[in-house]
């Protein structure tokens, strides 16, 4: 198999979202709502992700009471697991009367929001959802959503770019046992089919070399230690 050959196979497609298109994705979402009449009471952005679209919607909506929980595929022994639980819970806050708009980033194969829907169904009054982005696989339903993607990608939000293109360099230099950020430029933006800024190499490198995970070595090569 070819380089390029390997590389998709090893790297998702992956599309790039801006803060100017987050801002314009969640301005959809608050005119679908109000068309449809339909105005929360609280806005609980699911952490991580839903935390900044939360807010932005939560401005939006001029609603001043948000809150958060978190949901993740790992417990207490940091092993992961395929199914999402409760990191950190709810605060201790009475919602059975209210209308709950809960938001997040993205439904992928949508556990998360399934889980959280049934985490939340006995806490509120009414419960609604809302994501950025809705992928056809998903199966779950977001009750609003600002794109719909029918073929699967792997979306790198503002937020968490840094993180997917922290754990993206890791598997490039384990693949290639070490090169130039140059290269690991290159070779994320064939693999990925997305652009990709030189500066956010840097500085994942810089992140990674704190870490003692990576080392500079000759002619500018990195590579994993």
């Amino acid at each position: 198999m070819t380089e390029r050959g390997i590389l998709k196979k090893t790297f998702p497609e992956a599309i790039r979202i801006s803060w100017e298109e987050v801002e314009e994705l969640l301005w959809q979402i608050f005119v679908s709502m109000r068309k449809s009449g339909y105005s929360p009471d609280v806005v609980i952005g699911v952490a991580r992700g839903g935390l900044a679209p939360a807010r932005i919607l939560a401005d939006y909506l001029q609603n001043k009471y948000v809150c958060t929980f978190q949901m993740g595929h790992w417990g207490e022994g940091r092993d992961l697991s395929d199914r999402p639980s409760i990191v950190f819970p709810l605060p201790e806050v009475d919602l059975s009367k209210e209308k709950v708009l809960v938001v997040d980033d993205v439904t992928d194969e949508g556990g998360t929001m399934g889980e959280v829907v049934n985490y939340l169904k006995d806490k509120v009054g009414d419960i609604r959802t809302a994501v950025l982005i809705d992928k056809d696989v998903s199966k779950f339903r977001p009750d609003f959503y600002g794109r719909a993607m029918k073929e699967w990608k792997w979306v790198l939000f503002p937020w968490s770019r840094h993180e997917d293109l922290l754990a993206f360099t890791e598997k490039v230099l384990q693949l290639t046992g070490g090169v130039t950020i140059e290269d690991i430029v290159r070779i994320l933006e064939e693999a990925l089919s997305v652009e990709i800024v030189t500066a956010e190499i840097e500085k994942v490198l810089f992140d990674m070399k704190l870490a003692g995970e990576v080392t500079e070595g000759k002619d500018k090569v990195w590579s994993l230690i």
